[in-house]
């Protein structure tokens, strides 16, 4: 079964503060009306599903995602667990919070016997302005490791112009996965930018893994989100065969506890997986060692089992 393990939905205006939305968006956008972002924004499930019905996936984590004052996206529980309920055959889904409030690990663990949520995220220190390895944060880990649920996290830079870099090292996975060895953790985007670094932590913990989702789009093999002024170079080597490669060739640690996901809207769930399956043509292409489709496959088809208990 192949489980797309990261993607989105949201309404436009509901789960969006506009300021911060358009201080986030490139000048020509400023003064579009309201309808514009609407069509840009506005990501209704059943886009998903459409696309999910011409893939070979089977079932899609539908994650959160809590930045309203860094990128002007806020998406609400209730709105995913309603979703999630309605499709019960298609979809299972993540609740999001900030890890430092207040309630945060009640409240997870309200979504979680109550609606159903089978993990955490999709998390995003750098959005959130929080430090993974903040005390504050750790009565959420608890709960994650009591509720047998993953942690998903953005751990790497965010784009949003008010996310603070800041939260955003990895060294802090790596303190978070000390103190919690029972706390299974997902990556996401591998780390994106810091591939080598997220590599080696997946390699490091047993209870690190990481997720490829967005990477095909940076890569610029699927465009459709992409500006078409960006990128001025298509260079699909560094943003998708080197971190896989990389990844491949550690000599230490578990092997195949790389997850796909689509990061839909950012990637069409159909156009991401037959990227990462064509992954050797680029490979070959430059001279350099292939990845055994065999290990690719189990990416797309069970690597997830290990972390997603609670989906069948």
């Amino acid at each position: 079964m192949i489980l797309d393990c990261h993607m989105h939905s949201w309404r436009y205006p509901e789960d969006f503060n506009r300021e911060v939305m358009l201080a986030n968006q490139p000048e020509r956008r400023r003064s579009w009306p309201d309808e514009r972002f609407h069509a840009m924004w506005h990501l209704p499930i059943d886009a998903y599903l459409k696309e999910m019905e011409a893939s070979p996936v089977d079932k899609a984590l539908l994650l959160g995602l809590k930045a309203g004052d860094s990128f002007g996206v806020q998406v609400d529980n209730a709105y995913l667990a309603e979703v999630a309920r309605s499709h019960p055959d298609k979809l299972v889904w993540g609740c999001c919070v900030n890890p430092t409030d207040p309630g945060a690990a009640d409240e997870v663990a309200r979504w979680v016997r109550d609606y159903g949520a089978v993990a955490v995220g999709e998390l995003g220190p750098g959005y959130g302005g929080y430090d993974l390895d903040d005390p504050r944060c750790f009565p959420l880990y608890e709960a994650a490791i009591e509720l047998d649920i993953p942690l998903v996290i953005h751990a790497g830079p965010v784009q949003a112009r008010f996310g603070r870099l800041k939260h955003t090292d990895l060294a802090a996975v790596d303190e978070v996965a000390i103190r919690f060895p029972s706390l299974r953790i997902v990556i996401c985007h591998l780390g994106y930018p810091r591939y080598e670094e997220a590599a080696f932590l997946v390699a490091k913990h047993e209870n690190v893994y990481a997720d490829i989702s967005w990477l095909p789009q940076i890569a610029g093999l699927d465009r459709r989100a992409l500006s078409r002024y960006l990128p001025q170079v298509e260079f699909p080597y560094f943003h998708l065969a080197y971190p896989l490669l990389y990844y491949f060739t550690q000599t230490f640690g578990e092997p195949d506890k790389l997850l796909w996901g689509s990061d839909f809207p950012a990637c069409s769930p159909g156009t991401s997986i037959q990227a990462v399956r064509d992954v050797n043509r680029i490979l070959e292409k430059h001279g350099l060692p292939k990845i055994p489709e065999a290990a690719i496959e189990r990416m797309l088809h069970e690597n997830w089992r290990k972390v997603f208990t609670k989906v069948s």
